[in-house]
C-alpha cells in the first residue's frame, strides 16, 4: 500500500492540472477567492483511490467549510455536472469507494437529476 503522501504525490500533477484547467472561481457560489480543491468522496473513505477528476470540485473555502461539508453526494454530483460536464463519470465515481462496483445504484442518475434545479 502506498502512503497517503506518496499517492498525493503521483496525483498532484494531475490534480493541479484539472484545477488551472477550470474557470477560476467557486463552482457552487461563483466567489474568485480562496479556491481549493474539493473531494466529493472523501480521502478516508477511499484511500489511494480519491485523486481523480470526477471527484473534484473547485470551490471557494466559504463553500468547502459550509455548504458542501455535510451536502448529499447526489447533489455534489449535480454541480459536477453542471460545472464540470467534461469531467463527470459516475461510473468512475462511484468506483472511487466501490472498486468492484457491489453497490452500483448507491447514487444513480435519477437521485442526481433530483438536484439539477438547484445548481
Amino acid at each position: 500500500m502506498v502512503s497517503a503522501k506518496a499517492y498525493y504525490n503521483q496525483i498532484r500533477g494531475e490534480r493541479d492540472e484539472w484545477r488551472y484547467a477550470m474557470p477560476q472561481e467557486c463552482m457552487n457560489c461563483g466567489s474568485r477567492d480562496m479556491l481549493e480543491i474539493h473531494e466529493m468522496e472523501r480521502k478516508s473513505h477511499a484511500s489511494g483511490r480519491w485523486g481523480h477528476t470526477c471527484n473534484y470540485l473547485l470551490l471557494c473555502q466559504v463553500c468547502h467549510a459550509d455548504d458542501f461539508a455535510a451536502m448529499p453526494h447526489e447533489r455534489q454530483l449535480a454541480v459536477k455536472l453542471v460545472r464540470d460536464a467534461e469531467h463527470f463519470d459516475l461510473e468512475s465515481w462511484l468506483r472511487i469507494r466501490d472498486a468492484e462496483l457491489r453497490a452500483p445504484e448507491r447514487v444513480t442518475l435519477a437521485d442526481i437529476a433530483r438536484h439539477l434545479r438547484f445548481v
